[in-house]
């Protein structure tokens, strides 16, 4: 096998990498509480394992850069554990990374995201990339590949809310990525939200407004969701279907053409 992990390479097979147009896929996540269940790495393991996962399935045509431990949640430091980073401090890392890659060639820059909060600033940091260097870059969080088939029919807690944080989906992929850190007799249902048209949290299907209060005003536990509902056979499944799309991804991300500008002043 190739190797594809970024670390590990040396100069010259980093530039060997470059000619293959090899795509460079960067997990982000954050160190944050995920209830008394599950452990303050569980947004870095989902995108660092399901990245690795892929890139292992098509090691010619991919390289998986180390992980982002740190990011933007503020919001749950009333919680021990959490580090937060502030937004712009995220967005000027990510770019600098993008940016770094790109100086050396990178022309393809997947960043794969296991945070929810992560979104604005990852796509902007995205944006960045693509705006100010040669190569583009795209941001995808895993979560988004799950087909909604398959979410709906493995789905057993209750919409809104079951799937939001430390939840039925997230504690299922623990489960059967790293058993030994989940905690399941402390697993506890948290949904305490106030649901309402517009606002509610759910990662299957989100909520239309873009809103985001202290953690500690709707949950007591620190998860929002229904972590009972977890199994290992769900998770499984999750992960390899978020496996499969994200290599196909890759894969397309790679032979995408990256046309020339035109300026039409």
């Amino acid at each position: 096998m190739p190797k594809y992990r970024y670390e590990e390479l040396t100069w010259p097979e980093v530039r060997e990498a470059v000619a293959q147009n090899r795509v460079a896929v960067l997990p982000v996540g954050t160190t944050e509480q995920h209830g008394p269940h599950l452990p303050l790495v569980t947004d870095v393991l989902t995108a660092s394992e399901m990245s690795r996962l892929a890139v292992e399935r098509i090691p010619d045509e991919a390289v998986l850069m180390p992980p982002v431990y740190y990011s933007f949640n503020e919001h749950h430091m009333d919680f021990p554990g959490t580090i937060a980073v502030p937004g712009e401090t995220v967005v000027r890392y990510v770019t600098a990374v993008g940016t770094s890659l790109a100086r050396h060639g990178f022309r393809k820059i997947l960043i794969v995201n296991g945070h929810g909060s992560n979104v604005p600033f990852l796509d902007i940091a995205a944006r960045n990339i693509t705006n100010e260097t040669p190569a583009i870059a795209a941001m995808a969080s895993w979560w988004s590949l799950i087909p909604t088939d398959l979410l709906t029919r493995l789905r057993e807690s209750e919409y809104p809310g079951g799937m939001a944080h430390g939840c039925e989906l997230e504690t299922s992929v623990l489960l059967h990525l790293r058993p030994d850190l989940v905690q399941m007799d402390k697993a506890q249902k948290d949904i305490n939200f106030q649901p309402t048209e517009f606002f509610y949290w759910d990662l299957q299907r989100p909520s239309p407004i873009f809103f985001q209060e202290w953690f500690s005003r709707y949950s007591k536990t620190g998860t929002v969701g229904d972590p009972t509902k977890a199994t290992a056979a769900k998770g499984e499944a999750f992960v390899n279907a978020v496996v499969e799309r994200l290599a196909a991804l890759i894969q397309e991300f790679r032979l995408r053409e990256i046309r020339p500008r035109a300026d039409h002043h």
